[in-house]
Parts: C-alpha cells; sequence; structure tokens
C-alpha cells in the first residue's frame, strides 16, 4: 500500500462490515473452533463473511482448507511487507472431500459458499517472525489491518480475525480496526476447564491501555469486549467439580454478556485432523447447535 493509498484508506470508515475479533492470551482457548465454526454457519445463513489469520500456528487456514498453498500463492506475511494488499490474497475457503492428487490439488476440495479467507502460510519461514515485521516494516505499522479493511469496505457482511495468544503487534493491529465508526467487538472464547477469569480481566486491561493512547484517541479507535463465549461447557456426561466451578465463576462475573454455553463434545478435535470446520464436518453435533445458538444471540439470523 502506498504512502497516498494509505492516508485515504485511513479518512475512510469501516461502517458497512461487522468485524469480530476473537482474541484472549491464554493458549487453547478454542478461539480457531470458534472462530471457524461461526464463519461457517453465518455464511451458511447468507452471510457474506471473511476469515482472517494472523495466529502463525496457520490452524484457522488449514481448517478453511489451507494446509498447503499452491506455487505462486501468498500469504498474509506479503501484506505485512507490503508486496501485496490485503484484498489480493482473499481466497476461497474449502474442505477436503477427496485425496489430493498431485497434478490437481485443488480438486480434492469443495467450496464453501459465501467463505472467504486471508490465509497464513505455516510452511512461510516469515511466519514466525510477524511480530518483527510489523514492528520494522514502515508502512506495514498498527493500521495495515484497518487500512486494508477500509478499502473493502461493503464486499463483506462479516469479518472474523482469528489472534495469537498474545498481545502483540499482530493482535493490537486487530484492535487496531475497531473504532467508533465500526459495528464490531472483541470476542474472547473461554474454556470451562480452568478458571479464565484472570485471562479476561488481562484482556479488558489491555483493551483500555488502546483505548487510552493518544494516537489511537485521535482517530476513534476503541475496541471493546462487548460479550464472552464460554467453551467446552460441562454436560451431564462430561464435566469435573472444577470445571462446574469454572462456569459458575464466569457466570457470576460476565452473566450479563455471556453468550450461549457451547458444551464439551469429542467432535470438537478432529476438526484439526480432518481440516473442516465443525458444523460442515458434523452438523448435528451438540458444539454445532450450540454455535448456531450464539450466531443468533449475536444477531445472525437466517437469510431468507
Amino acid at each position: 500500500m502506498t504512502d497516498s493509498t494509505a492516508a485515504h484508506a485511513r479518512m475512510r470508515v469501516l461502517d458497512k462490515t461487522r468485524v469480530l475479533v476473537f482474541a484472549l492470551k491464554a493458549g487453547g482457548t478454542a478461539k480457531t473452533s470458534s472462530c471457524t465454526s461461526l464463519a461457517a454457519i453465518l455464511a451458511q445463513r447468507g452471510y457474506k463473511v471473511l476469515v482472517i489469520d494472523l495466529d502463525p500456528q496457520c490452524n484457522t487456514s488449514s481448517i478453511l482448507g489451507y494446509s498447503a498453498f499452491r506455487d505462486g500463492q501468498l500469504g498474509i506475511t506479503q501484506v505485512m511487507k507490503e508486496k501485496a494488499q490485503l484484498k489480493d490474497i482473499v481466497v476461497p475457503a474449502r474442505y477436503q472431500v477427496d485425496d489430493i492428487d498431485p497434478e490437481n490439488p485443488d480438486d480434492a476440495y469443495q467450496l464453501i459458499e459465501n467463505l472467504f479467507i486471508v490465509p497464513g502460510d505455516i510452511e512461510d519461514p516469515e511466519i514466525d517472525d510477524a511480530e518483527q515485521i510489523l514492528v520494522s516494516s514502515k508502512g506495514a505499522d498498527a493500521y495495515w489491518l484497518r487500512d486494508g479493511l477500509a478499502s473493502m469496505d461493503g464486499e463483506w457482511d462479516v469479518v472474523l480475525i482469528d489472534c495469537p495468544a498474545t498481545y502483540g503487534r499482530s493482535t493490537v493491529t486487530a484492535f487496531v480496526a475497531l473504532d467508533k465508526s465500526v459495528d464490531g467487538e472483541v470476542l474472547p472464547p473461554v474454556l470451562c476447564t480452568f478458571k479464565e477469569a484472570g485471562a479476561l480481566v488481562r484482556l479488558e486491561k489491555k483493551l483500555q491501555e488502546v483505548r487510552d493512547l493518544r494516537k489511537y484517541q485521535i482517530k476513534g479507535i476503541e475496541p471493546r469486549m462487548k460479550r464472552v463465549l464460554a467453551c467446552s461447557a460441562p454436560t451431564a456426561s462430561f464435566g469435573l467439580a472444577e470445571h462446574r466451578k469454572t462456569l459458575k465463576e464466569l457466570q457470576d462475573a460476565y452473566g450479563d454478556i455471556l453468550l450461549p454455553l457451547v458444551h464439551w463434545s469429542g467432535v470438537m478435535p478432529t476438526i484439526y485432523r480432518d481440516d473442516c470446520p465443525v458444523p460442515i464436518l458434523a452438523p448435528n453435533s451438540v458444539p454445532s447447535q450450540d454455535y448456531k445458538k450464539v450466531a443468533t444471540a449475536l444477531g445472525f439470523t437466517q437469510r431468507t
């Protein structure tokens, strides 16, 4: 993005696209499974959805069909280094339905209607250095993601951003995309397997730090946690006293903003083996039905 293009993008607002940022400084809290599950459900309900994979583990990219890149395909690090624009690396999301033929690898995949992704390439030698790229690059500063989304405003009904389990530069760029003009929020998924309240408190503190920075205040940047998503909630057949205690703590602390619970099911770990979001892999499973309730609670009803 040139200086003039970037300056023009920053004058625009992202007011036609809703943005959900999945972030929490804790590993294994269902950020990726929640992001991909909701993305698939919203696409099935008729919304045009874009997913952005900021996590260097690239699990979201794998689940949505890009565990391997074809020759010449660009990933998100190229945008960070200003070798490509965000809109230029968007690809259709998909899932594998057949064995891969090396001569025609794309034939092994079924496209997911209405769902697209900005993927990360797990084989990219620079994928683990994304934080350093953003620190050292002259142009890919804290606004690169905000600018890229502004240049596509209106092309997507909703953008879902999967962040790494840190509050480094990558995650902050997602927070910066949430200014006053944006219908959006930071949506933290938390597990009911151990006490998560501390991680949520730290997230709220980080968001306040971003809002308090003068350079962001003058641009109206206001990332906020409006709701909490509790995952792996105990069921009648699953859950120890610790799980139930944690859920009770979450309900006591965040009951007024707690979304419908996503209950535990053994199907969830298989999405990483099968590279397929759970609403497509197991549409009748408990998590799939629960995520549908979450989507409705977020205001994403079925489109006619």
